[in-house]
This record gives C-alpha cells, structure tokens and sequence, in this order.
C-alpha cells in the first residue's frame, strides 16, 4: 500500500510539473521587449548539394538546399565559412547537413554563408540517453528530475530571458529567479516537507549573500562593463543600455553556484530528518552539531566541485596565458584573470554560508518535545 501510494505521488508531481511546462510552451509569457528594426543574422538548417574548392583568388563556394522553416526548398549559392569566424574550414561534402547564416544587405540583397555542421540530431540521441540512463538509475525520482530541468530551462527562456532584456537589474533577477527555480524544483523532486522549506531557506540565504558580496566586491575590483568577456563586448553593441552589463556577469556568478547551493542545501536538511528519525531523543543542538560535522566533510569536495566548474571554463584562457606569463603575480592581477578569481571566490563563499542556515533551519523545525 505504502509503495503504490509512493508511486501516485511521484506520478501526481511528474504530471503537474510536465503541465506546467506544456503550459508555458502553449501559452508564453510577454514579458520581454517589442521587436526592433535592428536586423540580425538569420539562421536555417540547410543541406550541400554541391561544392566548388577554393583558388588562390577565390574561396569555396557551395550550392545548398534549404531543409525545413520558411526557406524550406528553396536553393542558394554560399560562402564557406570555418565555425566562430576561424580560418580552418571543416571539411564539408555534397550531402552533409549545415548551418546556413542569410545576412542581409544594404541593397537589399542576402548574402548566404554555410558557418557550421548541423549536429541537432547528434544532441537530441544524447539528451535521450541522458534521460533514459536517469530514468533506469533514479527511477520515478529520476523523471521527477527531468521535470524539473525541463521546467527550469523553460522558465529560463520564458521568464528570466525576456525580462533581462527589458531592462530588469540582472542581481535581483539572478537571487529572484533562483529562489523561484529552487521552490519550484526541490518541490517536484523532494516534495513538500520540513527538509525542503529549510532547503529553500538555506538556499535563499545563501544566495542573497553571493549577491551583495557580488556586487561590492567588483566595485571595490573596479573591474570595466565587459569583465574580460568578449561575448559581453558583442552583446554592448547589439543591446546597447538597455541591459545592466556589468550586472549580467554578477548573475553569471550567482547561476555559477546555484546548483552547488541546492546540493549542499538538501544534503543538510535530509542528514537533519535522517538523525532525528534515527534517535528522536537528540536535541536541536546536537542534530545542528552531528549534521554540521557531515556537511564540513561535503564541503571540500563541494567547493573542488565549483572550483573545477569555473577552472573548466576557463581552461583553454588560462592555457593561452600561460604560454605569455613572464610575471604571475603581475598577470593575476589583470581583469581577465581576477574576474574568475572573484566568481569562484564569492560563489564558494555563498555555499559555506547556506551549510549553517540550512542545517539550523532545519533543526529548528524539529518538533518541540522531540527531544528538541
């Protein structure tokens, strides 16, 4: 009885999350700014039917077909280009499937440009293994998971895309956003309980402390609006004012540790129940004691965790410098590197800080008289 009335409730959670997604799809949310005449790149799903090599005087040129959308059909002559503007290009041949880019031009014409393979097919077999191997591991806490990522991404696109760019302060987004993401999601996979609202307390904590060390460390760092970031520099010219730059890369730093924070969140409220269910006899003082020496021994191989994230990201950055280094010290200095220096810094700051909140929230919900 017990184990079927587990199931209901892991199919109820699914479903309500899995209509709550649809939903959004369905019905989207207008938040974001009216259309602008500024015109941007297009891009379309287009397959080679036909490829001339470069000359000397001359680069290659490829006879291409238009696959699906608008443009489905229709064929174009294009310029071969290496992806990201790089001058190697891949070797491309009649039949391969590619990304096409149509700019337009001042006169009125389209200038069509082959940038990149088509990989779509390769990324939806990957996240399908994804979800089955979660699936087959976690079960129906594992769909519960899923529900809960696809929510996250859409509310994502739907919610916090469209109101960075209408002009809303990227910090208080990031802590809103993220307090919103954490309810929701630790709600469809944990369940509503006494470990998950002190989850998401902890949690709250947490981030609301990387943000404001966010923002009066880099005001105290001085660092420039672009952070050592090139994507940051692109987005200047194409959004102008309208987005808080700066305070798009401290959100940058809140999301880093967002995920890190609801782990170590969760960890510490489960140990709490985990305890109390073992011996009800322990007092809120001694589950605070006995929880926080388990989340001290999580706690190194969670901030290696955060650590190894930005390190991975920054990986081919802090190669390329390293072949240029004459004076380490003087380099560390340089936004480019200090930038990361602070993100991962101040992230890890946030997850030590939700440890203590989270697990005293939790202890402190323990009923009175059970040992409290």
């Amino acid at each position: 009885m017990r184990a079927s009335t587990g199931a209901y409730r892991h199919i109820v959670a699914a479903g309500v999350g899995a209509l709550l997604v649809l939903a959004l799809l369905a019905f989207p949310l207008d938040l974001g700014p009216r259309a602008t005449s500024q015109v941007v790149s297009e891009r379309a799903h287009a397959r080679i039917e036909a490829i001339t090599p470069a000359t000397d005087v001359a680069p290659p040129l490829a006879r291409i077909v238009f696959v699906d959308g608008r443009r489905a059909g229709q064929q174009a002559d294009a310029q071969v280009e290496g992806p990201s503007g790089q001058l190697q290009l891949p070797d491309y041949r009649p039949g391969d499937d590619v990304v096409a880019a149509i700019d337009p031009q001042p006169d009125g014409t389209e200038s069509v440009a082959v940038i990149d393979r088509w990989r779509l097919p390769l990324l939806e077999g990957l996240v399908g293994a994804f979800a089955i191997v979660i699936i087959v591991v976690a079960g129906w806490r594992g769909l519960r998971s899923l529900v809960s990522l696809a929510l996250t991404l859409v509310l994502t696109m739907q919610l916090l895309i469209p109101l960075l760019l209408s002009g809303w302060s990227p910090v208080g987004l990031a802590v809103g956003f993220g307090i919103l993401v954490t309810i929701a999601t630790l709600l469809l996979t944990q369940g509503l309980s006494r470990a998950t609202i002190a989850a998401i307390l902890g949690t709250a904590i947490g981030l609301a402390i990387t943000g404001v060390l966010a923002v009066v460390i880099t005001t105290i760092a001085r660092f420039t609006i672009a952070q050592g970031s090139e994507q940051v520099v692109s987005l200047q010219q194409l959004a102008g004012d309208r987005i808080d730059l700066s305070g798009l890369l401290l959100a940058a730093v809140i999301f880093g540790g967002l995920g890190v924070l609801n782990d170590v969140a969760v960890s510490q409220a489960v140990t709490v129940e985990e305890l109390h269910d073992l011996d009800p006899r322990l007092s809120r003082r001694q589950l605070y004691g006995r929880t926080m020496r388990v989340g001290v021994a999580h706690l190194g191989a969670t901030i290696n965790t955060l650590v190894f994230a930005y390190l991975g990201t920054a990986l081919p950055l802090l190669v390329l410098l390293a072949l240029q280094i004459q004076n380490f010290s003087v380099t560390l200095s340089e936004e480019v590197i200090s930038v990361e220096v602070v993100r991962t810094v101040v992230g890890s700051i946030g997850i030590l800080s939700a440890v203590p909140f989270a697990t005293a929230i939790a202890a402190w919900l323990i009923p009175a008289g059970s040992g409290a």
